[in-house]
C-alpha cells in the first residue's frame, strides 16, 4: 500500500486516487505499439525522466546530472530531459490524463496492476527479453510488476512491513532494543511494559485513510489468512468470520487497547500522524514498512540510534509479510524508440550501482554529502550474494546503524513476500478502516457483525468493477 516512493510514502495512494485513476480509463492507453514493434536502434530519441533530485539537494542533483551526461555519452542517439516529477496522488492522475507524464516515471507497487490493466503503462515483455540487469532481479520482486505472464514495469526498491519499534523507548522501559519482539506476544507484552515504565503508548495502529485496512491485512497475513479470494476470473473478499485470521488480528488490537490500556489515546490516525507520533518518542510499535528510516530521521527528528526494526512476528499459522517499493514505469504514449531508450536509462540509473562498483560509489558519496542515508534497511531485489558485494562497495560511506537492525536484515527474505490484495485493494483497505476503528473506541464492538459488513461492500465493489 504504501509508501512514498521514497520514498517518503510510496505508500498509500486513497480511494479517491484509484476511483480517479479509473476514470481516465482505456482512453489514455494505446495499443502497445511501443512494445511490440521494433524500435529503429539509430534513431535520435529524446525522452523525459522523473526524479530528478531538488536544488535543495545539491550533491545527489548533481550526481544524477552526471550520471545523465555519461550516459548520453556511451548513447549518442539517445537524450535524458530530466525533470524534478515525483510521485503524487494528488498530481499523477492529472499528468496521466493530460498526457504531461515523463516517458519514465517512478510509481509504488500499489499502482502497478491497475495500471497495467487499463493499459496506462506500456507492456515492457519484449523490450526487457534480452536484459541481463532486469533479468537478475528476484523473481519474488518481478510478480510485482507481472500480470498475465507480461511485464509492465522495472522495480528498483523494494521493503516489506515490519514492526518499527522505538530502541530509546525500549531501553526506557527496561526493554532489551536489541532483542525486539518476535510474537505477537512478545509484541503484547512488551506494549504493556512500555507504557507502564514510560507513560507512553507501546504500540500504536493506524486506522484512517485507508491506513487501518492497509496495516490490518499485513496482521491477517501474519495470522495466516488472505483477503480475497482467487478462483481464475473471479475475486471475493474473504476475511469475513467465522474465518480466523483477521479476527484474530482484531482480537489482539482489542486486547491492547481494552485489557492492557497499551495504546493511547488517539485512535484516529493514518500514516503521516503514526510517524510524528512515532518520531516524537510518543509511540513504542507499529507496523509499518522497513524502510521509512529515511523520512523519520531526516525529515521528522528521530534520532538515528532509536530506529529500530524487526520482522514482522508471524503465528504458526502465518503466510509471510506484505510487500511495496518503486517501479518505474514507461508512458503509454511511448514510441518504440522511447520505450527501447528507456529501458536502457532504467538499467542504467536505476540498477547500474547494483553490478558497478563505480556508480554505486558515486550514489552513495553524493547521498553522504547531501546527509541523506546510506546503506537503510529494505529487501535486496537482486541475490544475496550481489547485495553482499555491492554493500561493500558503499561500505565507507554507510551512515546508519545496521547492526541495530541485525534481526530484520539477517531474516527479511525468509519471510515469504505477500502481494497486496490483487482487486479494489484501497477500497477493500477503505472499508476496513472503520473496523479498527471501532475496535479501538468500543469495547463491545461486534467483530462478526462489522467484518461481515465490510466483506459486503468491498465484494460490491468488485462486482461493479
Amino acid at each position: 500500500m504504501v509508501r512514498p516512493v521514497h520514498r517518503g510514502l510510496v505508500a498509500l495512494a486513497g480511494t479517491a486516487m484509484m476511483i480517479a485513476l479509473a476514470a481516465c480509463g482505456a482512453d489514455s492507453s494505446t495499443d502497445d505499439a511501443g512494445a511490440s514493434d521494433e524500435p529503429d536502434l539509430n534513431a535520435e530519441v529524446t525522452i523525459t525522466v522523473s526524479d530528478l533530485p531538488p536544488t535543495e539537494q545539491a550533491e545527489s542533483r548533481q550526481a544524477m546530472l552526471d550520471k545523465i551526461a555519461d550516459f548520453e555519452a556511451a548513447h549518442p542517439t539517445i537524450t535524458i530531459d530530466a525533470q524534478e516529477t515525483k510521485w503524487a496522488a494528488e498530481t499523477f492522475n492529472a499528468m496521466l490524463a493530460g498526457g504531461t507524464l515523463p516517458i519514465v516515471t517512478a510509481v509504488p507497487f500499489t499502482e502497478i496492476q491497475a495500471l497495467a490493466s487499463r493499459g496506462q503503462a506500456t507492456d515492457l515483455t519484449d523490450a526487457v527479453a534480452d536484459s541481463a540487469a532486469i533479468s537478475a532481479l528476484s523473481p519474488t520482486v518481478m510478480e510485482s510488476v507481472t500480470r498475465d505472464g507480461r511485464i509492465y514495469g522495472v522495480p528498483y526498491q523494494a521493503y516489506t512491513m515490519g514492526l518499527v519499534y522505538n530502541r530509546g523507548l525500549f531501553e526506557e522501559a527496561g526493554l532489551d532494543p536489541d532483542d525486539p519482539p518476535q510474537t505477537w506476544d512478545d509484541v503484547r507484552a512488551a506494549a504493556k511494559t512500555i507504557t507502564e515504565q514510560t507513560g507512553q503508548p507501546g504500540f500504536i495502529s493506524m486506522t484512517a485513510s485507508n491506513t487501518g485496512g492497509w496495516v490490518l491485512s499485513t496482521m491477517s497475513y501474519a495470522f495466516g489468512g488472505q483477503m480475497q479470494e482467487v478462483s481464475g476470473d473471479d475475486v471475493l473478499a474473504s476475511f469475513a468470520a467465522p474465518r480466523t485470521a483477521t479476527t484474530e488480528a482484531l482480537e489482539l488490537l482489542r486486547a491492547m487497547r481494552w485489557e492492557d490500556e497499551s495504546m493511547g489515546a488517539n485512535f484516529l490516525l493514518d500514516i503521516d500522524d503514526a510517524r510524528n507520533e512515532f518520531a516524537a518518542g510518543r509511540a513504542g510499535m507499529f507496523v509499518h514498512g522497513a524502510d521509512v528510516y529515511g523520512d523519520m530521521v531526516v525529515n521528522r527528528g528521530l534520532p538515528g540510534e532509536h530506529y529500530g526494526v524487526a520482522p514482522l512476528p508471524q503465528s504458526p499459522d502465518g503466510i509471510g509479510t506484505l510487500g511495496g517499493g518503486a517501479i518505474d514505469i514507461v508512458s503509454p504514449n511511448a514510441t518504440p524508440e522511447q520505450v527501447a531508450a528507456a529501458i536502457k536509462w532504467i538499467e542504467y540509473h536505476r540498477l547500474g550501482r547494483l553490478s558497478d562498483e563505480e556508480q554505486a560509489v558515486t550514489w552513495a558519496e553524493s547521498r553522504a554529502a547531501d546527509d541523506l542515508p546510506v546503506g537503510t534497511p529494505e529487501l535486496p531485489i537482486v541475490d544475496a550474494a550481489q547485495y553482499e558485494t555491492y554493500l561493500g562497495w558503499i561500505d565507507s560511506y554507510i551512515n546508519v546503524p545496521r547492526d541495530n537492525y541485525e534481526l530484520y536484515l539477517s531474516t527479511v527474505e525468509d519471510i515469504p513476500l505477500v502481494p497486496e490484495p490483487p482487486v479494489k485493494a484501497q477500497e477493500l483497505y477503505a472499508a476496513l478502516d472503520p473496523v479498527v476503528q471501532a475496535v479501538l473506541t468500543r469495547e463491545d464492538a461486534d467483530l462478526a457483525e462489522l467484518l461481515d459488513q465490510a466483506e459486503r461492500n468491498v465484494n460490491d465493489f468488485i462486482a461493479a468493477g
